[in-house]
């Protein structure tokens, strides 16, 4: 399994800011092997009372797509 070195790595490469929101979207996907929408992570995040944004969410996980860290499925 990919590691935060992986998170920072990915967002500095993409020339984004490694932040505690990014970290906590990574810790949802990685906290679970179901798979989930967007909306389902974000959700799980607003229950547990963090303050992130649905871009975040959104954005984090194209990011992890596009840096092979996750897989999207149809």
């Amino acid at each position: 399994m990919a590691t935060k070195n992986s998170l920072t790595k990915a967002l500095k490469k993409e020339g984004l800011r490694f932040t505690n929101q990014r970290q906590a979207v990574w810790d949802e996907i990685k906290s679970n092997d179901d798979h989930r929408d967007a909306e389902e992570i974000y959700s799980a995040l607003r229950s547990n009372n963090l303050n992130v944004s649905r871009a975040t969410v959104y954005r984090t996980i194209d990011v992890l797509v596009k840096n092979r860290l996750v897989r999207k499925m149809d």
